[in-house]
Order: structure tokens, then C-alpha cells, then sequence
């Protein structure tokens, strides 16, 4: 078994719909305020801006831990 983590951040745009940046193999031991300061960071420094959107507010992160079994063929 193999598990793969990423971190999902999502964010509210100008246009007021959701966007949300997948972050792949995320630091260890990952802080609720860290993701808060990176977020905030993002969005002050105005660093994305999906389809000309720029990012307004932060709605959640989540880390998605998922599992893979592989079977074998015969």
C-alpha cells in the first residue's frame, strides 16, 4: 500500500467563485498557522490570479491523505 498526500488550498476570487491550488508531497508536520501565513501571503502579494481572477479571501485548506492497493493480474 502506498499513500500519497497533497494539500488543497482554496480561495475565494475576485469574481467571487472558488479556485482551489493542489499542493503536492507538503512539508511534514504542516502548522495551521503556517497555511494561514502562506495563504494570507498569497493573497496580499497578489502572486495568482486563476482565469484573471485575483484571490479575495481564504475559505479552507485540507490535507487529503489517500491510498492505493494495487492488485495483480493473472
Amino acid at each position: 500500500m502506498a499513500a500519497n498526500t497533497v494539500l488543497q488550498l482554496t480561495f475565494k476570487r475576485a469574481d467571487l467563485k472558488t479556485t482551489t491550488m493542489t499542493i503536492t508531497d507538503p512539508k511534514v508536520g504542516l502548522t495551521v498557522d503556517e497555511v494561514n501565513t502562506a495563504m494570507a501571503g498569497m493573497i496580499q502579494q497578489a502572486i495568482f490570479a486563476p482565469d484573471g481572477q485575483v484571490l479575495t479571501a481564504k475559505v479552507k485548506a485540507e490535507l487529503v491523505i489517500t491510498d492505493k492497493s494495487a492488485f495483480t493480474m493473472s
